[in-house]
């Protein structure tokens, strides 16, 4: 499989193979079955990446290529169920998938029990035949040269899965395939004609995941709003498109993922706050100059994403729940809400604020002090956790943005990518080591980035190295090494990497069973291509230590 194919064909000349039930040939290389093959007795045919044109070579043979079984694995037991006998003759599977040369199927497929067809990557086929009725569950067409799809398609009630992925030709879908009362996964990415959606939309019932990214739809149907029971719209990459003017409370219920990423929107509605099941909001690279401010009003929404909106000017105040906010190169963004209310509980994890040189230098000064007070305050909290012995994970959170300094807060500074903690000798006779905030000054600089493209994201790490020893002095000393962010974009001035990574509750009672106490911290920032890396000095950082004593005296950090 997937190399050099030196099985012959004169090896289907002896008289077994007219009992073949399965047949599987990855890269099959002629146009028709053998000839000796009897299709009527077929029970699974997969002939991924073949050659083949055409299934048989005359039309009393087309008949014959009826049903699919879904227990086939049962037919190779020595004593198949008398249940399953009686299907012998039925075809199983159909994965004719990468067969470039196969440009038709027999006029009509007659499949009742069919549960899955897989002819993705048949680049030549232009035309999917009239399908009967049946229990066709799955059905994959990514990469084909179809224009349309049949009519007969709304009668495949069971379908649930429907994948058009890449289907270039595609100029339209009936408005029958909204009939299907089961159909859960649409996906038309990458439909480059296809211009609209059909009006009934909304009338899919059952469906979960829609996928419509890189196609030329321009328009949404309003009857989206009907859609009760999806939970992810990916609408990325549609240039132009126009969203219905008004969300409904009744509508879009479920919805927790909404990517609307690139689609040169020049303007949200208002009703967008009516989406309160979102979790997920993607909204990057699109013209408007504003959010709306019933945004506040999406009390579920964790993760906001709006980098490279270069006309946007403004933020409104966000839901307290949200977890991280992507603005990075948002070029016009003059002014913030306040992100670290010191009355809201919630905080955010991630804020990426990078490449936003309008943002007023006291407003950056006031998000790092309310980002630091946030940190103490869940120092607290782990504290309390560790005190209790109930069982925590890790916890860590970061932010990027242009900035030039280490804030004093940090009580451990140094030039540099590396910083050592001296500490006075006896410092650690009580206390173990909780977690740690950090802060690095960071530049990329064009003459040393050989794959510098200012809108294409790369993958940029950052890694942290703790470096740590036994308290009764043992000069051996061990390193561990920990990923801290993929920042994911260029920038070619100073910017402040800051954050926090407290230790789950077995790092923590490792570093108080081995009475460990850390000596360093080395930062290391790092761009991978491909197979390529390249290193860029870090010129600042700094840390601060959270420990907690073995008594029970109150937190303290350093």
């Amino acid at each position: 499989m997937n190399e050099e194919n030196k099985c012959k064909m004169s090896y289907f000349q002896g008289p077994g193979f007219t009992e073949v039930r399965y047949l599987h040939w990855h890269g099959y290389p002629l146009k028709l079955l053998p000839s000796n093959i009897h299709p009527e007795k077929l029970v699974l045919l997969e002939m991924p990446h073949s050659n083949i044109e055409q299934l048989f070579d005359s039309v009393q043979d087309y008949g014959k290529l009826n049903q699919i079984i879904t227990a086939a694995f049962n037919f190779f037991s020595k004593t198949p169920t008398p249940s399953l006998t009686q299907h012998l003759n039925n075809l199983v599977i159909l994965n004719l998938s990468g067969c470039k040369n196969l440009q038709s199927l027999p006029a009509r497929i007659h499949l009742k029990l069919l549960k899955e067809l897989d002819l993705s990557g048949c680049s030549k086929l232009k035309r999917l035949p009239e399908i009967s009725p049946g229990n066709i569950t799955t059905m994959h067409l990514d990469g084909t040269a179809l224009e349309e799809l049949p009519s007969s398609i709304e009668c495949l009630s069971k379908l649930s899965h429907l994948g058009l992925a890449d289907c270039k030709s595609l100029k339209s879908l009936p408005s029958g395939l909204c009939k299907l009362k089961s159909l859960d996964v649409l996906i038309i990415d990458g439909c480059s004609n296809l211009q609209r959606l059909p009006e009934e939309l909304g009338n899919l019932e059952a469906l979960d995941i829609l996928h419509a990214i890189g196609t030329s739809i321009t328009e949404v149907p309003p009857s989206i709003v009907r859609l009760k029971t999806v939970r992810g719209i990916y609408f990325g990459r549609n240039k132009g498109l126009s969203l219905p003017i008004t969300f409904s409370v009744d509508g879009l219920q479920n919805l927790r993922d909404l990517n609307l990423n690139d689609c040169g929107i020049m303007g949200l509605p208002e009703s967008l706050g009516l989406l309160s099941s979102v979790t997920k909001l993607h909204l990057e690279g699109n013209n408007f100059e504003r959010l709306p401010e019933s945004i506040i009003q999406l009390s579920n929404l964790e993760r906001l994403f709006i980098r490279y909106c270069e006309r946007l000017q403004s933020l409104p105040k966000l839901p307290c729940n949200l977890l991280s906010l992507d603005a990075h190169h948002c070029t016009a963004l003059e002014s913030l809400p306040d992100l670290f209310p010191s009355s809201d509980e919630s905080y955010l994890r991630t804020l990426y604020l990078s490449d936003n040189f309008k943002l007023d230098r006291n407003e950056i000064r006031g998000i790092v002090k309310g980002a630091l007070q946030k940190i103490q305050l869940l120092a607290t909290a782990r504290l309390k956790e560790a005190r209790e012995k109930i069982s925590y994970p890790s916890l860590r959170g970061r932010g990027f943005l242009p900035w030039n300094k280490i804030p004093k807060w940090f009580s451990f500074q140094s030039a540099g990518s590396c910083v050592t903690l001296e500490m006075p000798p006896d410092f650690f006779n009580n206390k173990s080591v909780l977690g740690l905030a950090f802060g690095v000054i960071v530049n990329f600089s064009r003459k040393f980035n050989f794959f510098y493209t200012s809108k294409i994201e790369k993958q940029f790490y950052v890694y942290c190295e703790y470096i740590v020893r036994p308290k009764d002095y043992h000069p051996h000393c061990s390193t561990s090494r920990m990923t801290l962010l993929g920042v994911g974009d260029c920038v070619v001035s100073d910017h402040l990497f800051f954050g926090y990574y407290f230790f789950d509750g077995e790092e923590f009672n490792d570093f108080r069973k081995y009475n460990c106490v850390p000596v360093a911290v080395r930062f290391n920032f790092r761009e991978a291509n491909g197979f390529e890396f390249l290193d860029y000095p870090v010129k600042k950082c700094g840390i601060r230590l959270f420990h907690a004593p073995d008594s029970r005296e109150s937190f303290s950090c350093d």
